[in-house]
């Protein structure tokens, strides 16, 4: 009977960010069998006592967490708990781990650090600190304590990254400002060399043997870690479509040392010239990704249309493929909007204009529903041979990105339906109806701009999508498309399945992304104990916990990856200070307004105090203006504008 070391439980609970552990679930995570449960409930009891773990309301959680020392029931715990964080509050702008990211400027003989946050107070240094410390160096600063009651900090300077303003100093400062770690715990890589690199044959076996069929991978030009490929077939009925997503769960178990940090991070965090990924490069450049020629262990959704573009059936089911061809969107778009197809096999060539077909059928369909349909391009950096950013332009999306987004679409919500329909426990993605206030704020903006809302107050995606399709052309279309996002809630991840309403979908998950993002690999294992009639892998509690950490660290990925361009962006109009250019408002603050610089794909802010009689000027969301870049602030990642006279 195995039963589980206290250090084995210990890095459990450290790598679970805090959260805590029912016994329950540090069994099943640590495979501890039936038999050995009352054991180990004895062994976890010890440690609290020893001091080696404590107890929170839910669990047991790891040295450290501000939540031990309370039990179950919320009461103070009879039992010896852990010290918690001293009780001096926490300073805010702090790193993780009690650090801050600031800069250092020489004062006369000594010299003090000017954090990035405004919020923490500026660090003295003794002279023997600054020795070899080079003026306006971008350090990291390791507090010892909390702040004093004489707002001092003490500590030690743990790594200067290079000169503050310096981009590549500044690119990382911004991994280390929000916790990222490029590397992995050498733990991560002891279990990663012992996953072997051939598959074995037992394991293909097992699994349905689509090798044969002709399947292939859609990805942007730059993209390495490719977790979905597509298949097609028409049938007497209508068409078969196959979404074949690598099958992550396979190498990575559960509660092993991969998986706790691939919780941890929850999501890949794309920057620009650079991806911290969720998962190992072994996993997600190699043995995950569905590179084309070689095998592949994934998870097929297969799902039967008819001939308008209904969605009639589906299942899902361990499968291994070996793609056909790794295309790109620009590729795919060339054959199927310009009929390009002299340089691709005639074989994908005729799967591609069935897609296309397909695609335009469930398009309609959906559009018949209410989607919302928003024309927001994503910024492109465009770089000279040396990496350095030259130019910001709109990403063109093509008719290869929306076809691919709408069978990824059409996966998730079959998986989802499944789950739904079995009543099993899972994690959905949903998107929440705007609040009562929120829409009336936008029947009145609207209204201005000459668009009105149903007066009832019953405002549907099809509403909505018909004041944005009217608006498209039209000097407004921005403020338009502003107005509509701003009363939006933001989607987020949650047991409780309550539907996404900007997809106008009922039922949906994450499922076609599982090497980037985490909620996507814990439905896969749902879905094994589904296709294996077995217990469900989670409870409850840890699903909850999960949701709201995927949707927190989504949120983090998302700022990083502004921050990271607005880096790039104020980097590059360093060069176009005093340059004047057209613009667009973007939005009017208490404390100015942002605009859009037209030409160059940026926004920068100007300040009310630079406008004169501001009270008496009135500005709109989409109005043109004339605007000379002032400042371009590379250590804040800001722009500055004024108006141009």
């Amino acid at each position: 009977m195995r039963i589980p070391k206290p250090k084995e439980i210990v890095r459990l609970l450290k790598g679970s960010n805090f959260r805590p552990m029912r016994p329950k679930e540090i069994s099943r995570r640590l495979g501890v069998p039936r038999e050995g449960k009352e054991l180990l409930k004895k062994i976890l009891r010890k440690m609290v006592r020893d001091g080696k773990i404590g107890r929170s309301d839910g669990g047991y959680v790891a040295a450290g967490s501000p939540a031990a020392g309370v039990n179950d029931s919320g009461r103070n715990s009879p039992e010896p708990v852990l010290p918690t964080a001293p009780t001096t509050a926490p300073i805010k702008g702090m790193l993780k781990g009690g650090k801050i990211l600031g800069k250092f400027v020489k004062t006369g003989k000594t010299g003090k650090i000017i954090p990035k946050d405004d919020r923490v107070p500026h660090i003295p240094l003794k002279i023997d600190e600054i020795k070899n410390l080079r003026n306006h160096s971008l350090i990291v600063y390791e507090v010892s304590n909390r702040v004093s009651p004489q707002r001092k900090l003490n500590g030690r300077i743990v790594e200067v990254l290079g000169k503050a303003g310096d981009l590549e100093s500044e690119k990382k400062g911004i991994i280390r400002e929000y916790g990222l770690s490029e590397e992995f715990p050498s733990e991560v890589t002891h279990e990663l060399e012992r996953i072997p690199d051939e598959i074995p044959e037992s394991e293909i076996k097992k699994r349905t043997d689509l090798r044969d069929e002709i399947i292939f991978t859609i990805d942007s030009d730059d993209a390495k870690d490719f977790d979905d490929a597509v298949g097609i077939t028409k049938t007497h009925f209508g068409y078969r479509l196959l979404v074949s997503i690598a099958d992550v769960s396979y190498y990575v178990p559960l509660g092993g040392e991969i998986d706790n940090e691939a919780l941890n991070r929850a999501t890949s965090v794309y920057m620009p010239d650079r991806v911290v990924p969720m998962l190992p490069e072994k996993l997600s450049n190699d043995l995950c990704s569905l590179v084309p020629h070689k095998d592949r262990l994934t998870k097929t959704v297969e799902i039967d249309f008819n001939r308008k573009g209904q969605m009639m059936s589906s299942k899902v089911y361990n499968s291994v493929i070996k793609s056909a061809a790794r295309l790109t969107y620009t590729r795919v778009a060339g054959v199927l909007e310009d009929g390009e197809e002299s340089a691709m096999d005639k074989h994908v060539v005729e799967k591609l204009l069935v897609m296309r077909e397909l695609f335009r059928l469930i398009r309609a369909r959906r559009s018949e529903k209410g989607e919302l349909n928003f024309d927001f391009p994503e910024p492109n950096l465009i770089r000279d041979e040396l990496g350095r950013t030259v130019d910001v332009v709109r990403t063109q999306r093509n008719m290869a990105h929306v076809l691919i987004e709408e069978f990824m679409i059409a996966a998730n919500t079959a998986v989802a339906t499944q789950t739904c329909r079995l009543q099993i426990l899972s994690i959905y993605r949903i998107h929440e109806r705007p609040d009562i206030e929120s829409l009336i704020e936008l029947s009145e903006g609207l209204k201005k701009l000459g668009y009105t809302l149903p007066a009832d107050g019953k405002i549907t995606t099809l509403d909505l999508q018909r004041v944005i399709n009217k608006s498209r052309g039209r000097p407004n279309e921005m403020a338009v498309n502003m107005l509509i996002l701003r009363s939006l809630k933001r989607a987020i991840y949650s047991t409780q399945e309550e539907g996404h309403f900007g997809l106008s979908i009922k039922h949906y998950s994450h499922f076609t992304s599982p090497i980037r993002r985490y909620p996507d690999l814990i439905v896969h294992r749902i879905m094994n104990s589904v296709m294996r009639k077995g217990a469900p892998p989670y409870d409850k509690e840890s699903l909850d916990w999960m949701a709201e950490h995927s949707s927190k660290k989504e949120r983090y990925a998302d700022e990083i990856e502004r921050e990271a361009i607005n880096l790039e962006r104020a980097y590059l109009m360093k060069a176009y200070i005093g340059k004047e250019f057209e613009g667009v408002v973007l939005s009017v603050l208490p404390f100015g307004m942002f605009v859009e610089v037209k030409g160059i794909f940026v926004e920068g802010l100007v300040p009310r105090d630079s406008v004169p009689n501001w009270r008496k000027r009135w500005f709109d969301i989409g109005q043109i203006v004339n605007v000379k870049v002032t400042e371009a602030d590379v250590e804040k990642r800001r722009i500055t504008l004024n108006l141009a006279s």
